[in-house]
């Protein structure tokens, strides 16, 4: 293993971050924190504002020990002082205000702002992302975009709370977050940056598309759902394949039996035997090479109705022959668990969605719904508010913003292959419209908007852990693109693989010596392997290629 390539990565994101060292002067002499009780703000309540000294995260009132979900490995680090501002947000026409926090250190600012994203259905702040990025040096800001309770549901059917959840809330919190920001330290954020993934990922993007303004870079760090009704819609298509209508649950067993096919089928298409499945759309597996034989003991196979139940999950919702939202791609399998081996209609968000806030039916059923007729209506009331799936990024590139974008393709609860399409249509726009793209055309979306593609396989060595942030801040303010990121594995906290995360649609390709765990024997390369898997599949849109 190289051990400069981890320093030179560590180097960097000193210098990108801001720590001890590189604090402006403003931070040195904040304003008292209890006189931002008094700050007026339009529609704002301050409700608090209290020095927090330096120590454990645990020792911050109200956190848990939940872990940071997106680019951070730090659990709950010591954190630094700081005021604590907690605010809130009124609408006369919602149940609930917009409440929000703002973490503002009070000698280790950096002179940037960061707003972090949330997961599922939101209703908390998310406190274990805040913390990593508050010891940056960051003052970071979350929100429970206007809901109180990750499982609360009376808010899905008011209007107003729909639309804050959607992408109001988010916005409003940056804004009055800025101010607060600009109050305390005396001037307005040198660079303001969102972070999230999941749920997070689609604010981030929301952003992007409806409020260009808000924040100079992006970072979409991972698995984002920004397909959010789709992605529901797989859930319950899964349900019907596999423990619903069709009666035919794939236990974990069954699962592992066709990881293990999978990866045995395709993990040597990149030129290495490394237990991962860099680029899936190259991955030619048939779940019925594994059907059983007559006299077979069905425990080493499956039987024909799990080959379709299999088959039904890599293809994804469809209706009328046409592609809904993609599925799984080889190498997921072991993630299945809560959308195909389980006793409810895949994982929860699916089941509250549909029962709550489209159907207002604590009765509804998964079993019964109709793909061709009741997606097209879901859509017709909610796309616009929750989906973050417009390619015209115009206004965000224009102002100079910077969107850098990563999905891994072992993620098994929003599949990296909507990601691609995304991106692809985001190319196809910026492109006048193109129906037939080239690698060539890629290079003017990519001036402003990355996608980085994180090779996986469940149960082995991925390099799934990185930090994408410093990267987006060498983009941002300095002009310097990401030819890659580095991403990392570790076991019992040592790393033991690294490798090169490729901006698509290259991938990284083994230089043909040294060890497939070290980055530097890797590089990064244009296929054209992608693009020909959508030439012959088809995303949503047919003419994207």
């Amino acid at each position: 293993m190289d051990k400069r390539i981890l320093l030179t990565a560590a180097s960097s994101m000193m210098l990108a971050c801001g720590v001890a060292g590189l604090t402006p002067a403003a931070a040195s002499n904040p304003k008292s924190c209890a006189h931002l009780v008094n700050l007026s703000l339009p529609n704002t309540t301050i409700v608090s504002a209290v020095k927090i000294p330096a120590g454990p995260f645990l020792s911050v009132p109200g956190t848990t020990t939940t872990a940071p979900t997106c680019s951070s490995d730090i659990a709950s680090p010591n954190l630094p002082a700081f005021c604590r501002v907690t605010a809130q947000v009124s609408e006369p026409s919602a149940a609930e205000p917009i409440t929000f926090e703002v973490w503002l250190p009070l000698f280790t600012w950096n002179g940037k702002f960061q707003g972090l994203g949330n997961h599922g259905f939101a209703g908390t702040i998310e406190y274990s992302d805040m913390g990593p990025e508050l010891v940056k040096g960051y003052a970071v800001a979350g929100t429970d975009t206007g809901h109180a309770g990750g499982s609360a549901t009376a808010w899905m059917q008011n209007g107003q709370q729909i639309i804050d959840y959607g992408y109001l809330g988010i916005h409003e919190m940056t804004e009055k977050s800025k101010a607060i920001v600009k109050a305390f330290y005396g001037q307005a954020p040198n660079y303001s940056y969102f972070n999230g993934c999941s749920t997070g990922g689609k604010e981030g993007l929301m952003e992007a598309q409806r409020y260009p303004d808000d924040y100079d870079g992006i970072n979409v760090a991972g698995s984002a759902n920004f397909a959010q009704i789709h992605n529901r819609v797989q859930y319950v298509w899964d349900g019907q394949s596999t423990f619903g209508n069709a009666a035919t649950p794939l236990p974990l067993a069954k699962l592992t039996l066709v990881n293990n096919a999978a990866i045995a089928a395709c993990d040597a298409n990149d030129g290495v035997a490394d237990g991962l499945i860099d680029d899936p759309l190259t991955c030619n597996f048939q779940p019925s090479s594994l059907l059983c034989s007559s006299g077979q003991d069905t425990s080493t196979c499956l039987t024909a109705n799990e080959v379709t139940a299999v088959e039904k999950v890599y293809a994804g919702p469809r209706a009328k022959h046409k592609e809904i939202y993609p599925g799984y791609a080889p190498g997921t399998e072991l993630g299945w668990g809560s959308g195909a081996a389980s006793t409810g209609p895949g994982v929860s968000t699916a089941d509250t969605f549909f029962k709550y806030m489209v159907y207002n039916n604590p009765s509804w059923d998964f079993k019964t719904f109709n793909f061709a007729r009741e997606v097209p209506t879901t859509d017709n009331r909610f796309s616009t508010l929750l989906d973050a799936t417009s390619p015209d990024l115009t206004a965000f590139k224009k102002r100079h913003g910077k969107l850098l974008f990563s999905h891994a393709w072992n993620a098994s609860t929003h599949t990296a292959t909507r990601s691609i399409e995304y991106y692809d249509q985001v190319v196809s726009f910026m492109n006048g419209g193109k129906n037939n793209l080239h690698v060539r055309d890629f290079a003017e979306t990519q001036e402003f908007f990355r996608f980085f593609l994180v090779p996986g396989g469940a149960g082995s060595k991925a390099p799934s852990k990185y930090d994408s942030m410093p990267a987006l801040e060498a983009w941002v303010e300095h002009g310097i693109a990401p030819t890659k990121i580095i991403g990392h594995h570790a076991t019992s906290g040592v790393v033991d693989r690294t490798r090169p995360i490729c901006p698509y649609p290259e991938t990284a390709v083994y230089k043909g010596s040294g060890s497939i765990d070290d980055a530097q024997n890797f590089k990064c390369q244009k296929p054209l392997a992608v693009i020909n898997y959508f030439k012959k599949n088809g995303p949503p849109l047919d003419d994207v290629f």
